[in-house]
């Protein structure tokens, strides 16, 4: 019986060259990881890896035996694609997503490829940002993170956009919280504990930084933080994807009238190891025309309300 655990451990670990990492994408302990490449050298009598923090390297025998399974683990995915799709068919696409991603933006445009696309058909999975899932198979993975994160010898990342951070409040909630252009003491921050760019836009904005005298509250998502500054619970720095519809209407406002353009962005990973099928490409080529479209609604609509968009680049 082939050690397929301790196998696909090994591959994880000599594509990302670090335990962490294989960690983080089998969903399980770095001391978990580091027992299956041990389990797997007693068993060849030999060792693979070189410990090191916060990267490891191969032994000899550990390339050649990374070479062999980085084919092997290839092979097995392209086969079951393959599989996948002579049994759902060629006109499907399934995408992973980001969850603020997918509730707030892709959930209300992706009606327009459906109707455009008759007879195809979607599913959308939403997770937590960079739970890749690597052993499923997707079309597409929709994530945000810095440039060329999620590129790796089975995944392709194709930029999508950037957004801009804008902190926002109701218009009742800065009468009462801010004077003079500034935050009281009383004043609540609403923050992503996943993505928080407090710093950097204070940084960049010139605006005094309250520090510890103001309140915060963490949600575990950026759509909790805006549905909480929607009800008039505090200031939240807003994601521009999630929240136009809540500035244009004026649910919403900036009270300091400055945003700052993300160092991250959104992106789509694709499979390294095949090319898409025509339903797929044609998904991929509406995607990036309707995210260009919502940009430079952004633009439009954040110059018509005033907010001067400051670059952290």
């Amino acid at each position: 019986m082939l050690p397929l655990t301790a196998l696909r451990t090994f591959d994880l670990v000599a594509r990302h060259g670090s335990f962490s990492k294989a960690a983080r994408e089998l969903n399980v302990t770095r001391p978990a990881v580091s027992k299956q490449i041990r389990k797997l050298e007693v068993l060849l009598g030999r060792q693979l890896v070189i410990r090191g923090r916060p990267s490891v390297t191969m032994t000899e025998s550990g390339r050649q035996l990374a070479s062999g399974l980085l084919q092997g683990f290839d092979l097995i995915s392209a086969t079951y694609q393959r599989a996948h799709e002579e049994q759902d068919g060629a006109n499907s696409v399934r995408i992973l997503v980001d969850c603020d991603f997918a509730s707030s933006w892709l959930a209300k445009h992706i009606g327009g490829f459906l109707v455009e696309n008759p007879g195809v058909a979607i599913e959308v999975v939403a997770d937590r940002n960079g739970q890749l899932r690597r052993g499923e198979n997707f079309s597409f993975r929709i994530f945000y993170g810095p440039a060329g994160h999620f590129n790796s010898g089975d995944l392709i990342e194709e930029e999508l956009c950037d957004w801009v951070d804008i902190p926002l409040c109701t218009p009742d909630y800065a009468i009462e919280h801010m004077s003079d252009g500034k935050l009281l003491d009383t004043a609540r921050f609403l923050i992503d504990r996943n993505y928080d760019p407090r710093n950097a836009w204070f940084a960049h904005s010139g605006v005094a930084d309250p520090g510890p005298r103001v309140q915060v509250s963490k949600f575990n998502d950026t759509s909790m933080c805006l549905s909480a500054a929607l009800s008039g619970s505090g200031i939240t720095i807003g994601d521009s994807f999630m929240a136009l519809e809540a500035i244009e209407s004026g649910r919403l406002i900036a009270p300091f009238k400055l945003g700052l353009r993300s160092t991250e962005r959104y992106v789509i990973c694709r499979a390294a190891r095949r090319s898409p099928s025509k339903v797929e490409a044609r998904f991929q080529k509406w995607l990036s025309s309707e995210v260009d479209q919502y940009q430079a609604s952004v633009e439009s609509i954040l110059m018509t309300q005033g907010v001067t968009v400051l670059s952290a680049r």
